[in-house]
């Protein structure tokens, strides 16, 4: 039951209602309902010591608006209605909210009422205006009653590390055998580079050791940092380990002593300094959460990362009641190099994080070894021999690497690795078979390993089917030509001759031709680059003008003008280079 610290205004006005024969701060749950509906019906409020003369105070939690967190509202007689009694129409058994009320109980909340049954008994007390006797003694004793509730819920909330403040918060932290790093302290940012092949959300938890080449110098991460699908980097606040750690300059701190799933590498891109002031509570608290996980010994989620804690171990697997025996649970440790038995290290933490009376069944993951075979379709018509071998290698690679990071027993997806390998804007399509070694293996199929069982694959592993080609334009249909007419301004440099300058340039801008393949693009940036000799002549690009004309249309490809798009059944001919000084 959590504390909830009350109000002034509030306590008043329930200490008056009860007071003058009235019930006070009574609670109703209201029912789920769709707040999508038209109109929105939400279940009628009954009271219990039904039924009632009238209604005083009616409190509870709205949705200020779609998505928004619940806020406490008093409601008035605009949006609710009072339900007449069946044998009694001047009296009432409860409160039902209008549909088109502006503001209405959020679903499952809770709703507090103040009301006066018939069956109350008549008050003596009369005055209650402000200023008159019982008031003034009410409204100070409330006031008290207001300061003791403040003052507890600060005391409430400096047990706690995400509420405790100050010299609090230290305390609770000294607990788990931290302190607030003081100024003087070494402190700067690292950056964390993601692995090419890495898909998904990468978390680097707060606490995470960041070294130097030799392990001299020490530095943790501040805060935890969730880097998403789609970001390559991470810059993370970091503090020395200890309070002699010294300050380091640019590209010292270069090694994760955990490995990261999904990390390819971590430096100091500025050197870092030493701080001017304490540690904040919020970098203190970010510090804390994982000890806190690790310290809360007995538990599955502490056993599990304590062992990830250790730099040989990779991941990890806990299963309870293996063999349907109560008391029992499995641990099966996945290392960064596979050993005949479990090292030494990982024996004595599971020792030290075993709930006691629980009997631990350790044991070194089994690897399967994975097949995939990968049938691509490429964009455009035709690529070259050493273009297909680097998209291949690109493939192999990102593969590879996707399923070394995966945890010991997790499902092998094909989808989101899929996704990744078409981000190389040259596979148009492809489909995916990923299995056991030495198995068939169904296309877009995804691998259950068994339990507590890791995945390997090797790249010579990993087979390719037939390859084919997808024009993004459709189908070729007849061969269309398409004429190159081209006006370049150049100088000549070294005594090279007009004609010479004329002759090589036609040479160059038909070898260009050769290479166009459908989905490029044809812009001036592209013909500049093979046009350009810096030796014999040089190019002003304000006065290069190639004319394409296919048929009865033609477009200018110029400095600043519209990329002209190759289609798959065009052919290129270079018919003539006029040539401007």
């Amino acid at each position: 039951m959590s504390f909830v610290v009350r109000r002034y205004p509030d306590i008043v006005q329930d200490v008056l209602t009860t007071l003058t024969k009235g019930v006070s701060a009574e609670h109703h749950q209201v029912a789920a309902y769709d707040p999508d509906a038209r109109p929105v019906v939400i279940p009628d409020i009954m009271f219990t010591a039904r039924p009632a003369r009238r209604v005083s105070v009616v409190r509870g939690w709205s949705v200020p608006q779609p998505g928004a967190e619940p806020v406490e509202v008093l409601f008035s007689l605009n949006e609710y209605e009072l339900i007449p009694a069946a044998t009694d129409p001047d009296v009432y058994d409860g409160i039902r909210f209008r549909p088109l009320a502006k503001r209405k109980p959020a679903p499952g909340s809770t709703l507090t009422v103040n009301y006066y049954p018939r069956s109350a008994e008549p008050t003596p007390i009369t005055d209650l205006n402000v200023g008159s006797v019982a008031r003034t003694i009410v409204e100070a004793m409330s006031r008290e009653l207001a300061g003791l509730y403040v003052q507890l819920g600060i005391a409430y909330d400096s047990a706690f590390v995400e509420t405790a403040t100050g010299s609090s918060l230290d305390q609770v932290v000294a607990l788990l055998d931290r302190q607030r790093f003081r100024a003087g302290h070494a402190v700067g940012t690292v950056t964390f580079t993601r692995r090419a092949s890495a898909t998904g959300s990468i978390s680097i938890p707060a606490g995470t050791l960041v070294t130097d080449v030799a392990d001299k110098v020490r530095y943790i991460t501040s805060e935890r940092f969730d880097m998403q699908a789609g970001e390559s980097v991470a810059k993370v606040r970091v503090q020395g380990a200890l309070r002699s750690t010294r300050a380091v300059e640019v590209g010292e701190l270069s090694v994760v002593q955990r490995a990261i799933a999904g990390i390819e590498s971590v430096s100091n891109e500025e050197a870092t300094v030493l701080s001017t002031a304490d540690e904040s509570d919020e970098a203190l608290r970010a510090r804390t959460r994982d000890a806190l996980i690790a310290a809360n010994k007995g538990t599955l989620e502490s056993m599990r990362h304590g062992l990830l804690a250790l730099p040989d171990v990779t991941s990890v697997s806990i299963v309870e009641m293996p063999n349907g025996v109560a008391g029992e649970i499995a641990v099966s440790v996945q290392l960064r190099e596979p050993l005949s038995e479990l090292p030494d290290t990982v024996k004595k933490r599971i020792e030290e994080l075993r709930p006691a009376g629980i009997k631990v069944i350790q044991q070194q993951a089994a690897v399967t070894r994975l097949a995939a075979l990968v049938t691509l379709v490429l964009a455009g018509s035709s690529r070259t021999a050493p273009e297909i071998e680097e998209i291949k290698r690109g493939v192999r690679a990102k593969l590879v690497a996707y399923v070394r990071d995966k945890p010991v027993g997790q499902l092998v997806r094909s989808k989101p690795v899929v996704a990744a390998l078409l981000g190389d804007p040259r596979i148009a399509d492809l489909t995916l078979g990923i299995g056991p070694l030495g198995q068939p293996t169904a296309d877009g199929a995804d691998f259950q390993p068994e339990e507590g069982s890791g995945v390997v694959l090797d790249d010579k592993d990993i087979g390719f089917g037939t390859l084919t080609y997808a024009d993004p334009l459709g189908p070729a249909g007849p061969l269309v030509r398409v004429e190159l007419r081209a006006s370049i301004g150049a100088t000549p440099i070294g005594g090279t001759s007009l004609e010479e300058i004329r002759t090589e340039l036609k040479e160059r801008l038909t070898a260009y031709a050769r290479t166009l393949r459908p989905g490029l693009s044809v812009d001036a940036n592209s013909i500049l680059g093979a046009l350009r000799d810096d030796t014999r002549f040089a190019i002003d690009p304000l006065q290069l003008s190639v004319t394409l004309t296919a048929l009865d249309q033609f477009v200018t490809i110029a400095v600043n003008a519209p990329p002209f798009e190759v289609m798959g059944n065009q052919q290129f001919v270079v018919i003539a280079v006029e040539l401007r000084q």
